[in-house]
């Protein structure tokens, strides 16, 4: 590869985004652009070079370049070009040396530029050290002077406030229980809160609501909730139809988690939260940093790589906002067993959802059939609805059937995998039931393919079935297997219904043999 001369690369980095345009050169660049920055103190170039020093080999080069005494960083930090001082702050803090401390405190304490000075702070935390660590704790933002410095205080506030992060060590609590009696929010796929309802009877729990997606209860004891299946996730509403200003979202959230998390947790503060903002209409990283702002302090710390607790936000159209706190420490190994998984796999709670949806017809010590089976899911949920006689997948892929049989030898289940053509399989004894997640045709397949694959699998299930025995079937081609359902008499439509699986609308279709 041939090297780019220095005015190559100084033509380049004057253009618009230059330095992120050249990165897609960056070895025919770097060496020319080491020149620009060492010799002639280029900001821009020294921009390319904080992008190249994020790939370990190229901060092993600059490192090497700078040698022991780090003239030429240190001449860019004493510069008299704020962008060089910057860009030169920001190479300090890419490579992340502990030598470079002293020189970026003394750079700090001389800088009379505002926006250069989130640089040098975020360098300090990045670089570490006891020093480093000294410096911010004494250092104080200046509050602005005008409203033309308001932003660049509060990226100064901020900066200083993620590099004083970087010397915290949080540590892991583990879950006591809860302390009292909480509403809990319980989220389902969407039009089978039936089945989660129905789970919650059986455990003894009555509903405090139902709506679509969600089951609320009030409850203490968390056990009989996590003996329930057919639900994604448990969260702890805050508020409900809030103004979403940052103030008022974090005084509700920041009331409830200073009370929740020390009272149902061992061990001593800080806790580390992440905030999720779900909604179309909003700057949503905006808002997350706005509460943030308002959060942090002494019991709570935004850690988005290292939490315990998220914060959800979600926007509704009108401007309010629903908030919630899931808790990541609950011990939950309902799914454990899922070791592996397709692109395509349904998701456990759904299919113990929709399992649950036909539960009248299923019944105990069935034969069960599943003849796309992929990784296991849905005939790893049926054998935890009731006993059964046996549990056989078949699917064409290899891959699927050593994932599924991975999964079910985590579970525990008894399943059988057969790698064939479902098409080709035939039933030596026929089955009590059929349970499938069909190709959507999106994800899996195409619809020209399952006009065919979907045609011949119903007129498969005679073959595959007792007289009387019943097909579970789920797919986004609901419109296609209604139509097909329609023209093979020998087969009943019982029930259906339609659900909601990661932006798409699926059917669940209950099918029988016979009348």
């Amino acid at each position: 590869m041939r090297e780019l001369t220095k005015e190559q690369v100084r033509q380049r980095l004057a253009a618009p985004n230059g330095s992120e345009l050249l990165f897609g050169e960056a070895e025919a660049a770097f060496g020319a652009a080491w020149a620009l920055f060492a010799e002639e103190g280029n900001a821009a170039a020294c921009a390319f070079l904080c992008r190249c020093a994020k790939r370990q080999a190229y901060a092993a080069r600059i490192g090497a370049l700078l040698g022991e005494d780090r003239t030429a960083l240190y001449a860019a930090l004493r510069s008299d070009a704020p962008k060089l001082r910057k860009n030169a702050a920001r190479l300090a803090g890419a490579l992340a040396d502990a030598r470079d401390v002293p020189a970026l405190v003394s750079a700090l304490a001389a800088e009379g530029q505002r926006f250069v000075r989130p640089s040098l702070l975020l360098a300090l935390g990045a670089c570490g050290g006891e020093e480093a660590k000294a410096a911010l704790d004494a250092y104080t933002v200046a509050p602005p002077v005008d409203a033309g410095e308001e932003r660049h205080a509060r990226e100064e506030a901020e900066a200083l406030a993620s590099a004083r992060k970087s010397f915290l060590h949080l540590s892991k609590h583990a879950f006591s229980g809860l302390p009292k009696a909480y509403a809990l929010e319980l989220r389902t796929p969407d039009k089978l809160e039936g089945s989660l309802a129905y789970e919650l009877a059986q455990h003894g729990i009555a509903p405090a609501a139902t709506e679509p997606g969600a089951v609320s209860v009030t409850a203490q004891d968390l056990a009989p909730l996590l003996a329930c299946r057919s639900f994604f996730e448990l969260l702890f509403p805050v508020a409900r139809k809030a103004s979403a200003v940052p103030e008022l979202i974090a005084r509700y959230a920041g009331a409830f988690l200073r009370e929740l998390l020390p009272a149902a947790h061992a061990g001593e503060p800080p806790f580390g939260y992440r905030i999720e903002v779900r909604g179309e209409d909003a700057d949503r990283a905006a808002l997350a940093k706005a509460v943030a702002a308002k959060l942090d302090g002494g019991l709570l710390v935004n850690a988005p790589g290292n939490y315990e607790a998220e914060l959800r936000i979600e926007l509704r159209r009108n401007g309010s906002a629903d908030v919630f706190v899931k808790l990541y420490t609950i011990p939950d190994d309902r799914f454990a067993y899922r070791v592996r998984a397709l692109p395509a796999s349904i998701h456990p709670a759904t299919a113990a959802a929709v399992l649950r949806y036909a539960r009248a017809y299923l019944r105990e010590g069935a034969r069960v059939l599943d003849p796309c089976c992929g990784s296991g899911t849905l005939l790893i949920e049926r054998g935890k609805l009731t006993e059964t006689g046996s549990l056989t997948g078949v699917d064409i892929a290899h891959k699927a059937i050593d994932i599924a049989r991975e999964n079910a030898a985590a579970a525990h289940s008894s399943a059988k995998f057969i790698c064939n053509d479902c098409l080709r399989f035939e039933a030596k004894r026929k089955y009590d039931e059929v349970i499938a997640n069909m190709p959507f045709g999106n994800r899996v397949g195409t619809h020209k393919n399952n006009e065919r694959l979907y045609a011949a699998m119903l007129d498969k299930l005679p073959e595959w079935l007792m007289p009387g025995g019943v097909a579970l079937l789920y797919t986004m081609e609901f419109t296609l297997l209604k139509k097909l359902v329609r023209e093979r008499p020998g087969l009943t439509l019982i029930t259906e219904t339609r659900t909601e699986a990661g932006g798409l609308l699926p059917g669940v279709f209950l099918l029988r043999i016979g009348r």
